[in-house]
């Protein structure tokens, strides 16, 4: 097995990368075993995907802020903006009766969480800011921001920390490792200068509460990151050679990666003239919002829709996890049609119908995924555009796993979202995502005017420049990763070892090929497939454990990546989602770009584990 592939358990993946999305899980059992909080797994994770793992340079600056500004007792969840930080508040305010309640009902066990009173949750903003040049400079911030960072802490109870950690999971807008990296090292250089000679040290906390302390005497951790010397070489090959640009950058940066996913979404031929298609005017930068991931860009375009109409709206087709939760944990709520096929468009029609006549109000918004994660199933776009037109409902997709270089959902969508962590970048090593309105929807002018009102630009400098540098080359990845999948899909779905592959071009193809790029140019099915195998789950975990690629959390990287989805997704919810076909025994596997011999021999061998039934 190539040494980048026998990556062990808890390690990043990729290995050795600052800031890796995703972490080694490499048997089924040792998915098994973190979902359950093991601590032969939790104690060897150097890493997890950042939305569900606290990064440790987040940990430690919370910890930092912690000994400065809480009470006994309290815990801390950074953010980056003071409305990030008071949506978390009014999240735990909210959340913790109705989750206790819920609790209750369904065991008769004690409440799950206690609830807040008033005050108990409050809001601290503390400011990182270098005290001199000579700090800067020894904090690798060359180019520190004036005025200093502003880091906002929500401080809580320590027993309402899962609550505000689902917060921070589902909207997706804590701070990131780089930014909490950056506050570390300015931390760290204000303290060693103020124990200089004369020294001093202006960095500290601006009040939000009136409960606060500071103190001085706790050291500053050390982020754990590149430091020092080796700080120096690693801004110098990666500003001076080319692979990145410097920090001052980023203002630039974020309006060319606007550019290039608004050229990206531009038209791609006959598809525009089609029923229900909304032609005009292709999207501009201006009308690309950049997000801090991909869940972020779903929370905001929910916070747009019910700006503009403030009902449920609907969830068509099994998705990724947290779309659900944010649909129905923030606003009026959501009715989910989890199958994306069959009687669903009929449900559909009923509940727009239904809600049209009713004291709650119509139906907001209809979401759903093109193709779905991991079900691969496409939607109706025309169908489902024709419905929301009848009824006034916006249309938002999420392409991500299709990918803008491959389909063209714009036309049928008022909004499309993505998460740019995923092929986008490939390299797996930064998060971001992306909102970009439709310039000729019926309901543009309403959805922008509704997100001047909540929008803020909260991607990291640094995490811009990483994205922009990878994306440069990502339509040319996205065809060969097509190109690779579709041979893997076609091998697994000839073995008599497989029940099925869940492919575009296998599953709902008519409604993939309405939306597919043109061929010729390189379009494909995308990168991402899923398995079920004849033998069920032990079937997929002897396929799995002996599947010699990376193997964890996330997908859309450059490098072949598995994970037994289910399990990660939904282990503690199996039977629900077995009701729409997302049984334990799948296995979701994203295709990268090693040659296609390597990995046809990959799939191959691991077929070959697989016990004949």
């Amino acid at each position: 097995m190539p040494a980048s592939q026998a990556v062990p358990l808890g390690a990043c993946v990729p290995p050795n990368t600052q800031h890796a999305v995703s972490v080694s899980l490499p048997t089924w059992e040792d998915n098994v075993d973190y979902e359950k909080g093991a601590q032969r797994v939790l104690s060897r994770m150097v890493s997890g995907y950042p939305r569900f793992f606290i990064a440790k340079p987040i940990q430690a600056l919370a910890a930092h802020l912690c000994e400065r500004l809480a009470l006994p007792g309290e815990a801390a969840m950074l953010f980056p903006s003071q409305a990030c930080a008071e949506r978390c508040a009014a999240f735990i305010y909210d959340q913790a009766p109705k989750q206790q309640s819920l609790h209750s009902a369904g065991t008769g066990a004690p409440p799950a969480y206690e609830i807040p009173r008033a005050g108990q949750v409050r809001i601290v903003q503390y400011v990182v800011e270098a005290a001199s040049k000579e700090a800067a400079a020894l904090g690798g911030a060359s180019d520190a921001h004036e005025g200093g960072v502003a880091v906002h802490c929500v401080l809580f109870p320590e027993a309402l920390f899962p609550l505000a950690k689902q917060y921070w999971q589902h909207t997706g807008n804590g701070v990131s490792a780089r930014m909490a990296d950056y506050c570390l090292r300015i931390e760290r250089a204000n303290e060693t200068c103020s124990q200089a000679p004369g020294g001093d040290c202006c960095s500290g906390y601006r009040r939000g509460s009136p409960h606060h302390r500071a103190t001085a005497a706790a050291a500053v951790p050390a982020p754990e990151t590149l430091a020092g010397a080796d700080l120096e070489a690693s801004a110098y090959i990666e500003e001076r050679f080319g692979r990145n640009l410097d920090g001052k950058c980023a203002v630039e940066m974020k309006q060319a990666l606007r550019r290039r996913i608004a050229g990206a979404l531009g038209p791609s031929g006959p598809t525009h003239d089609a029923a229900g298609a909304r032609s005009g005017e292709p999207p501009s930068a201006d009308d690309v919002y950049l997000m801090a991931t991909g869940a972020s860009a779903v929370f905001y375009a929910h916070q747009a829709v019910l700006g503009v109409r403030a009902g449920k709206s609907v969830c068509f087709g099994f998705p990724y996890t947290d779309t659900l939760k944010i649909l129905e944990k923030f606003g009026p709520g959501a009715y989910f049609l989890g199958h994306g096929e069959g009687r669903d468009y009929e449900e559909l029609e009923r509940l727009l119908a239904e809600h049209a006549q009713s004291p709650e109000g119509p139906i907001a918004a209809i979401f759903t995924e093109c193709p779905s994660n991991p079900m691969l199933k496409t939607a109706d776009l025309a169908r489902l555009r024709a419905l929301a037109d009848r009824y006034g409902a916006a249309v938002v997709v999420d392409e991500t796993i299709g990918s803008f270089a491959n389909i063209d959902v714009l036309p049928w969508a008022d909004v499309v979202v993505s998460s740019l962590t995923k092929v986008f970048s490939g390299d797996s090593n930064v998060m971001g995502g992306s909102l970009v309105l439709n310039p000729a929807g019926a309901l543009y002018a309403p959805l922008r005017a509704a997100l001047a009102t909540v929008y803020e630009d909260l991607l990291w400098r640094e995490d811009a420049i990483f994205l922009e540098r990878n994306s440069r080359d990502f339509a040319r990845r996205v065809v060969a990763i097509g190109r690779n999948a579709l041979a893997v899909a076609e091998l697994l779905q000839a073995s008599a070892k497989v029940a099925s592959v869940q492919y575009p071009k296998f599953t709902t193809p008519a409604n993939y090929a309405r939306l597919m790029r043109d061929p010729s140019g390189g379009a494909g099915y995308g990168g991402l497939l899923s398995v079920f195998f004849v033998g069920g789950e032990r079937a997929a975990q002897a396929f799995y454990d002996h599947l010699q690629c990376c193997k964890g959390p996330s997908l859309g990287t450059n490098f072949t990546l598995a994970s037994p989805y289910t399990i990660l997704a939904h282990y503690y919810e199996l039977d629900w989602a077995a009701q729409f076909g997302v049984t334990a025994d799948l296995v979701r596997i994203s295709i990268g770009l090693e040659p296609a011999g390597e990995l046809l021999a990959m799939m191959q061998l691991a077929l070959e584990a697989v016990p004949e039934c």
